[in-house]
Parts: C-alpha cells; structure tokens; sequence
C-alpha cells in the first residue's frame, strides 16, 4: 500500500530529472545522491536502503556502458585546441578586468556588467570537460552577442578582437570533438548508454524522488536537509539542460542564416 502511494505521488511532483539530460549528468545526480545519505548518520530505513542500492548498481552499469570514441590522435588535437580556447578566454577576462580600472566611468560600468556576465557562466572553464567546456562557451557567446552587451563591448579595449577568436576557436573545438566520434561499434555502445541513462533516470524520479519528497514531511529533521541539497543540484543540471537547448536551437538558426547569406 505503501509503495503504491509513493507511486502515485510520482504522478504528481514538480521535480522531475529532465529527459535530455546526457550521461554524465545523469550519472553526476546519481552519484551526488548515494554520497549525500553516506555522508550523514543515518536511521535504519530498509525502503531507501534498497533504492539507493539500485541506483549505485544501474550508475556503475552506466558508466561502463558510455563508449570510448576519442583515439590518441584526436586527444592530441582536442588537447592543443583546448589550450588555445583556455589561452583567449583568459585574455577576454583581462581585458575585461582592466576596463573596469578606466578613468571612464562608461567603460568602468560596461566593463562590470560583461564581467557579471562571465562571472554567471563560471570563470574557470579548464576546470571541467570538453563538453561542458563547450556548452560553457556557446552559452556565454550566446549572451555576449545579446544587443546591449555588444555595444558595452564595442566600447572596451582589447575585448571585441578577443570575443571573436573565442567563437572562431570554439567552432574548432566542436569540429574536432565531432570527428573523434568514430564507428559503428562506439555508436552501439552510445545507444547502450543512452538506454541505460532512463534507467538510472527513472530509479532517480520514480523512485528516489517521490520517496524523499514524502519523508521530508513526514520526518523533515531526518530526510529534509538531504532532499533540499538533492533537489537543489537537480534544479541546476536541469537549467543548464534548458540552456543548452536553447543554445543548439540557436546554433542551428545561426548556420541557417549564414547559408542563406551566401
């Protein structure tokens, strides 16, 4: 009875894992899940014992699944790009930081609100993966080319010549990126991994998610904390998954309007 009624409540949160999210998101969410319970003092509670049971055994079989598709050759080529992406996005940063020294207040002032906007879009790119990287950057780009922020960008010294090398360098990295996905074999294996992301989904909202969202009412000092760092984490990944395809719809508009151009 019990568990039919965490079933139905499913049916009906607001808090659901997004459906396009990828793999290593999907795997992230899981991962921070299991360690938010194993780093506290738990009750004995044999119901989520076995769910997060589950979902540490589907996140292993998901992260065996994802394909090896980058051979030495492209590394190599990723790697060079990368360090060069790296290289002009910290000069954007300085430029950018020096403007706000200006003796003219205009610029003091357009400078601050292009560094909010870096500052909104995480400042230490090299940090994360090629892919995020480049979400990052799109993401940023996209916001950057927004009217206003051109214009207080125009207005900047050394800025303008560095944003576009930074769009020129990422159209680079995607390229590279794209051909280190090889053949049919690391396709299949893309498909495996595809699948067993909903599994890991599906442990995560219809199990994982209303089960929490239940005990942090009914037994809020034990379950609360932990459902409100979860469910915090899962709103960020899935703002980033909006983002993201936001920022594809846009690509493709972009390519189009260039096409038709020339």
């Amino acid at each position: 009875m019990y568990f039919l009624i965490i079933k139905q409540i499913s049916k009906l949160m607001t808090l659901q894992i997004l459906s396009l999210a990828d793999t290593n998101e999907i795997a992230r969410i899981a991962s921070v899940s299991v360690k938010e319970f194993e780093k506290r003092d738990w009750i004995k509670d044999v119901y989520l014992d076995a769910i997060l049971e589950r979902l540490k055994i589907e996140t292993e079989v998901l992260l065996a699944s994802e394909p090896t598709v980058r051979t030495n050759e492209f590394a190599q080529k990723l790697m060079v790009q990368d360090a060069i992406c790296d290289q002009i996005f910290n000069g954007i940063k300085q430029f950018v930081r020096a403007n706000t020294y200006s003796m003219d207040k205009d610029k003091v002032n357009n400078a601050d609100m292009i560094w909010a906007v870096f500052e909104a879009h995480d400042i230490l790119p090299y940090r994360l993966g090629y892919d995020e990287q480049i979400f990052l950057c799109e993401s940023l780009l996209k916001v950057l080319d927004k009217a206003h922020n051109q214009k207080a960008i125009a207005s900047l010294d050394g800025v303008f010549g560095y944003v576009a090398l930074l769009k020129m360098h990422k159209n680079k990295l995607c390229s590279i990126l794209g051909d280190s996905t090889i053949d049919e074999m690391d396709r299949a294996e893309g498909i495996a991994a595809a699948i067993q992301k909903n599994v890991v989904r599906n442990v995560l909202n219809n199990d994982l998610l209303p089960y929490l969202q239940v005990m942090s009412r009914a037994n809020a000092d034990v379950y609360r904390v932990s459902f409100k760092a979860i469910s915090e984490y899962i709103t960020g990944v899935n703002i980033k998954v909006k983002d993201r395809n936001t920022c594809c719809t846009y690509q493709v508009e972009d390519h189009s309007m260039e096409e038709i151009n020339n």
